[in-house]
């Protein structure tokens, strides 16, 4: 009953990625340099030069892929040296981007500066953390290391940010053991992590994603362990480390959600209802941090609790939105969700009466024009899902744009020819990751397990939540990242069968 109930997902991921491989040779997303808005641009790719090189680059890999199987090369070793990759590209990435702080992480730091002078202006009624009191996680973590390292030490926060890329380099080759326990597939997992060139240039951005992906995996590759073994020595972990992920990214709720979800799977396969309070524990625990932190933060601000802020039902509102393509994205922020906060005068009932009003609007418009509501989808998928860069190569430009300090190789690379050499690399590693998570998504229909569902879930909650949520496709990133496991399952599958053509 477990597979069948997984198929519900898997299969409806395995052809949007699928179609997203065909998508991405026809057509690809890219943010133009000296933008002030976030907004998706479209152009065409080359559908035979892409093809050529993919067709060319899997008979490169195929004898490659017979060395690699008779090779002693170290599991330990590459990983090490994949490691070493990340680490040395993402601070090289950051002492030539040296970005600064613009726009909600330029807003965040003045209050986290603020709140060290005992100045809690940022608190009031109107402030932005009224708007946005989810953004309180980051304020904490900022604080934290402004007091340690200095007011507005941006490179310390970087350098984190790059301990952050490590981690997550290393718990997803630690995924990859335990879903595949393959040498083999391990090492391609190593091997295809040296191209993720969006995760890696995004270490000089001063935000809390990096941090909050990097105890996202570390809390997947316990649930992973836990739902290997059984041993429920692993759940406190898991909990502690969902609990610290979401003060520094609230998305990663999504990951939390289907941790849930496959909880209550194996609740139900293996009929063990003592799974049952551990499931209520870990959603208590997960909690724990984030309310810990606004308790805190009350308290020092002379307040009872902090604000609800804007009820999540205005992002629901303004992602499906009718959408001006030449002003914002479909979906994309257009600034709903503050204004409505603001025009009714921050009554949380109000607004999320009048939210709800305007998704029922949307839905019947999208009833009425299914042409509109299909393009609507599709430009919203494709606008976060087939960005090659997902926004790594504006997000520092644009955060670099005022600093002083950064070397003269950061403009060639976010604006001259450096920036198309970039572009085209991230392009065909992108067609190359999505074709093979396709194939490893195909085989993981044939060969399932518990675990493997469970992990596919993650990327799947990904592409659901921002389907219906806020479009970015820098929102997206952390769930490309996790499709690095499949797509080396997907490509040994693939080597493997055309071996067996060939003897």
């Amino acid at each position: 009953m477990q597979k069948k109930l997984t198929c519900f997902y898997l299969i409806p991921l395995t052809l949007l990625f699928m179609a997203n491989c065909v998508f991405s040779l026809f057509e690809t997303t890219y943010f133009s340099p000296y933008m002030h808005i976030e907004l998706p641009e479209y152009k065409s790719d080359h559908p035979l030069v892409m093809l050529c090189l993919f067709s060319a680059l899997l008979l490169l890999m195929l004898p490659f892929c017979r060395h690699l199987e008779n090779s002693r090369i170290s599991l330990r070793g590459s990983t090490f040296l994949s490691c070493l990759w990340a680490g040395a590209l993402s601070t090289f990435f950051v002492f030539v981007f040296r970005c600064g702080v613009v726009c909600d992480s330029e807003q965040v730091s003045d209050i986290a500066v603020q709140v060290m002078q005992g100045n809690y202006e940022g608190f009031a009624k109107g402030a932005y953390l009224h708007h946005y009191p989810f953004q309180l996680g980051l304020v904490a973590i900022l604080e934290l290391v402004y007091r340690l390292f200095g007011v507005e030490n941006f490179l310390a926060f970087q350098l984190l940010n790059v301990i952050a890329i490590l981690c997550i380099v290393y718990f997803l080759q630690k995924i990859t053991r335990e879903l595949f326990d393959s040498r083999i597939i391990s090492l391609w997992e190593n091997l295809i992590s040296l191209g993720m060139l969006p995760l890696y240039l995004f270490a000089a951005f001063v935000y809390g994603d990096l941090i909050g992906l990097a105890f996202g995996m570390g809390a997947v590759y316990l649930g992973i362990r836990y739902l290997k073994t059984s041993r429920w020595q692993y759940l406190p972990g898991t909990a502690a480390l969902f609990s610290l992920a979401v003060i520094a990214k609230s998305n990663i709720y999504v990951l939390l959600a289907a941790f849930i979800i496959a909880m209550i799977l194996k609740m139900l396969q293996e009929r063990r209802w003592s799974i049952l309070p551990w499931l209520i524990g870990i959603l208590l625990l997960s909690q724990a941090g984030m309310s810990a932190v606004n308790s805190v933060y009350a308290d020092r601000a002379g307040m009872e609790r902090m604000w609800n802020g804007t009820p999540k039902t205005a992002w629901i509102a303004m992602s499906i939105q009718r959408a001006d393509e030449s002003a914002n994205g479909c979906g994309w922020y257009n600034g709903y969700n503050w204004n409505i906060y603001e025009q009714y005068d921050f009554n949380n009932e109000t607004v999320n009466r009048e939210c709800l009003r305007n998704i029922g609007e949307s839905l019947k418009d999208f009833a009425a024009n299914p042409k509109y509501a299909a393009h609507f989808f599709y430009r919203k998928f494709t606008s976060q899902w087939n960005a090659p860069t997902f926004q790594s190569l504006i997000t520092n430009e644009w955060y670099g744009r005022y600093s002083e300090d950064k070397l003269p190789l950061a403009d060639f690379l976010s604006v001259g020819n450096g920036r198309r050499i970039l572009y085209q690399v991230m392009n065909f590693y992108h067609l190359f990751l999505f074709a093979g998570c396709t194939m490893g998504l195909v085989s993981l229909v044939r060969s399932w397990s518990l675990e493997k569902a469970y992990f596919a879930l993650n990327i799947f909650g990904g592409v659901l939540f921002h389907m219906l949520w806020e479009a970015q496709s820098r929102y997206v990133l952390g769930y490309y990242v996790m499709m690095l496991p499949l797509a080396a399952s997907g490509y040994f599958t693939l080597f493997k069968y055309l071996r067996k053509k060939r003897a």
